[in-house]
């Protein structure tokens, strides 16, 4: 009897199988058998990817996870006397199973136990909750560079898969690592460039994020979350919540119950923590008995009941480096007072972007010195031979677009804001309140009027109208009326033009707001592709970089919370993870 099997480390499991149509005799068929999350184990996720198998007669055949008893074929060796049936119906079949053949399946179980415990492999878990039926995402496109078709099931068929619409299954961490000296806990440092572009590496400056993305995972792009600001995507990413969800709708922006209004600019104001939802991971750590640092993340000084355990306060003049070089002194710490959960908030690029546009000199100018500052936190990491043992990710929280005021809309030429209770601003876009609800759906009406009679670029609705793939309608900090400009079109009042000439806050799915993704370290092997290997039935070269690997298909920014999460080994907050409930995101196999 052949058993194999691949790594992990699950808690609560069930077995199910599987029939392959290959077998070590001719009288076997082999049948895999796969580890699950018992607690969400269903019958209507019966799919799993093989983590091991063993050969078993071929007497029995596969059904729905339960063997089945092939009643016309011979058994090919005699069992004892004492037996009981076992009967069950699944898809009405009767399914009987015999005392001596439940024996031969717990001892195969046993002995994996053992072997588990002793060997410390990997048998991969995952929620069934994510597993959807394959069926479900034939339709899902692929851009280049992606894996798809024959390699999609290739890959998962070698355990790097799980989900087949986002492949960056990362695996459960080990329990410790070392580097010749000094024993390391799963630890994670998250870098964010507040508006990098995601095709800004592609301009030949940044050979040192290339070179994580080559010695790990990068996705083609990361979806932001809308509005494409700074403020609420950081906490997005951090919380794993839309902006509705965790409260901070905007840069600036005003809540009626409280009767305030929050603006990112005073931090006495804006670091109450009444404003901010939901459960950041520097918290998830924390109350997991794991520690935590924060450099300037929004939302990282809120004074709320639970703090992260190192934190550098926000100053605008603080340089990338000595980001860095506090990221490192983190590191050196002992291993009992050392954070897991590391992230830094790092917004040279978007000044430069702001103030000199997307193409500029200067813009080009702030990425050069970004990462040459990356490249100093890899030297610090090769230098205490940490690189393979320390997890990298590298993100952004939106792009930026190149402006004109001869792309401002002015909308004080359509209506009259001397009653407004408050102007939101949503730059490019426009939140109103006006002092009574009668006013604010006269300027409703105003501004669909003028925008239908004059075709102006942008579009108005009432709160409750904003499209659903926004995820912006069910917080009372959202304006009654929102005004959503076109891409490349500003909303402003005459009085008040244009200061700068780089701009975003668009639809989240515009090219121009594309964020950044990508991720190296033990938790994220690159996924390396074969160009003999055919995709979607044709033979292709399609890689995602010169070292041959794979780009990950785009994913919202939603799903970083867990990923963060599941690298270091934290249960995820509940009701964190807005994203999960569509199945983006890959859990760990």
């Amino acid at each position: 009897m052949a058993v194999n099997s691949t790594s992990s480390r699950p808690t609560s499991v069930i077995w199910s199988l599987r029939s392959n149509s290959t077998g070590a005799m001719a009288n076997e068929k082999r049948l895999s058998f796969t580890v699950r999350d018992s607690s969400k184990a269903t019958a209507n996720h019966p799919r799993a990817r093989s983590s091991s198998f063993i050969n078993i007669p071929s007497s029995y055949v596969l059904e729905e996870n339960l063997f089945t008893q092939n009643s016309k074929a011979r058994k090919p060796w005699s069992w004892p006397r004492i037996k009981q049936n076992f009967r069950r119906q699944s898809r009405n079949t009767r399914i009987s199973l015999t005392i001596s053949g439940g024996l031969v399946i717990l001892y195969i179980l046993v002995w994996t136990g053992g072997f588990l415990r002793h060997h410390h492999t990997h048998l991969r878990h995952f929620d069934n909750n994510f597993y959807n039926d394959e069926d479900h995402y034939k339709s899902a496109s692929s851009s280049s560079g992606s894996i798809d078709g024959n390699q999609t099931r290739t890959l998962r068929e070698q355990g790097q898969i799980c989900n087949p619409r986002i492949q960056h299954a990362i695996p459960l961490p080990p329990r410790v690592l070392s580097n010749g000296t000094h024993d390391f806990d799963p630890t994670v440092i998250v870098l964010s460039f507040d508006g990098l572009r995601a095709d800004y590496l592609k301009r030949g400056i940044t050979p040192n994020f290339l070179s994580v993305a080559n010695n790990g995972l990068a996705a083609e792009y990361m979806q932001p979350s809308f509005p494409t600001l700074t403020f609420p995507n950081h906490y997005s990413m951090i919380t794993g919540l839309y902006p509705s969800s965790h409260g901070i709708v905007a840069n600036m922006f005003y809540d009626p119950k409280f009767n305030e209004d929050f603006n990112y600019r005073i931090p006495d104001k804006s670091w109450d923590p009444k404003w901010w939802g939901g459960q950041p991971i520097w918290e998830t750590a924390v109350l997991q008995n794991q520690k935590s640092a924060v450099i300037m993340w929004p939302g990282g000084e809120s004074e709320r009941p639970v703090r992260p355990t190192y934190h550098m306060r926000f100053k605008s003049s603080n340089p990338v480096l000595e980001k860095v070089e506090a990221l490192l002194k983190w590191i050196d710490l002992p291993r009992e007072e050392r954070p897991t959960v590391m992230s830094a908030y790092i917004s040279e690029v978007d000044n430069a972007g702001h103030l000199n546009g997307p193409d500029s000199k200067r813009c080009q100018r702030a990425l050069g010195e970004v990462d040459a500052a990356l490249g100093v936190l890899l030297e610090g990491l090769r230098a205490r031979n940490l690189d393979k043992i320390i997890n990298l990710m590298l993100v952004s929280d939106h792009g930026m677009s190149y402006v004109t005021p001869a792309q401002c809309i002015h909308y004080d030429d359509y209506i009259d804001t001397s009653d407004l209770l408050f102007e939101e601003s949503l730059q490019p876009h426009l939140g109103i309140r006006a002092k009574t609800t009668k006013r604010t759906m006269e300027i409703y009406h105003q501004l669909k009027r003028a925008q239908l009679r004059d075709n102006l670029p942008f579009k108005v609705y009432k709160r409750e109208e904003i499209p659903a793939r926004y995820h912006y309608s069910d917080n009372d900090r959202i304006a009654p009326v929102v005004v959503m400009a076109d891409p490349g079109y500003v909303m402003t009042r005459r009085d008040m033009g244009l200061d700068v000439v780089g701009v975003h806050g668009w639809d989240h799915e515009s090219e121009d707001m594309r964020a950044i993704f990508m991720a190296s370290g033990p938790s994220f092997p690159p996924l390396q592709a074969n160009p003999e290997t055919p995709i979607d039935g044709e033979n292709t070269n399609r890689t995602g970089s010169e070292s041959n690997n794979i780009s990950l298909p785009p994913f919202e920014n939603v799903e970083l919370y867990e990923i963060i999460a599941r690298t270091v080994g934290l249960q995820i907050a509940e009701g964190s993870t807005d994203g999960l409930h569509r199945g983006y995101l890959a859990k760990p196999c």
